[in-house]
């Protein structure tokens, strides 16, 4: 991957899709991972630092490493933050949880996710502002997000990124050595890594998902690749099953 010509052309699409809607700020959740990390780094490339805003949003299982790393990135790339905890809101969805007789983990991961959806859109109604999204190829195409949670947002700088290849950005942007060596993880759950969720880790991952949607590859031609069998018909499965992530509700013709 050309680095260089990615940032070029990431920074000006993010110019033009302001310029074109006559927006001149912008609004990121700041997590403390590398995909946030990088979104706010090109961000402020665009539309300059004084006109980005992040926020961080943790609840009660956020790691203190989560904390510094976001507010490292904030320091560094010299942006105004805020720091809005949504331990009410959580707890409010557990006595949901409760009440409707839960025996998922997924209904309260993804009311967090939803809940930090709705903080940073409430910023920019307040301060007239775009909706910077952090999702990478790699979690679009899985569909590991949460539909109209972290997958909500006004532009994607880098949706056509695989995860590898945003790590790999994220070191020729230089953000700090503690976001890129470390294990990516949502944290909407206690304990869990996206590789412990997805099975694998992404230097596997991405490379079975370059084979299906690049080589176009079916599942048994990527098994004879060398693939363990169960990884590929798990990935194939999730897959299939979250294709309506990816796409806008459909509109039923009646006519």
């Amino acid at each position: 991957m050309d680095c260089q010509k990615v940032r070029e052309l990431i920074v000006a699409g993010i110019k033009d899709y302001f310029t074109t809607h006559n927006f001149k700020k912008a609004v990121i959740g700041l997590s403390g991972g590398i995909d946030s990390t990088v979104c706010a780094y090109l961000a402020v490339e665009a539309v300059g630092s004084g006109n980005v805003t992040g926020i961080f949003i943790p609840d009660h299982i956020t790691s203190s490493q989560s904390h510094d790393d976001a507010h490292e990135v904030a320091k560094r790339l010299n942006i105004k933050t805020h720091t809005i905890e949504i331990h009410d809101i959580v707890d409010f969805f557990k006595k949901l949880d409760v009440q409707f007789n839960s025996k998922s983990e997924i209904p309260l991961a993804n009311s967090k996710a939803r809940a930090r959806m709705m903080i940073l859109y409430y910023y920019a109604n307040v301060e007239n502002t775009l909706v910077i999204g952090t999702s990478d190829k790699s979690e679009t195409m899985l569909g590991y997000a949460t539909k109209f949670g972290d997958s909500a947002a006004d532009i994607e700088p880098i949706g056509e990124l695989w995860k590898t290849e945003v790590i790999e950005f994220g070191k020729f942007l230089k953000v700090p050595e503690s976001i890129t060596s470390k294990k990516p993880s949502p944290e909407l759950m206690q304990g869990k890594t996206a590789d412990t969720e997805l099975g694998a880790a992404y230097e596997v991952l991405d490379e079975i998902l370059k084979l299906h949607f690049e080589r176009k590859l079916n599942a048994n031609e990527i098994i004879k690749e060398g693939f363990d069998k169960k990884l590929v018909e798990n990935i194939f499965e999730r897959i299939r099953l979250n294709e309506h992530k990816r796409k806008m509700p459909p509109v039923l013709k009646i006519g």
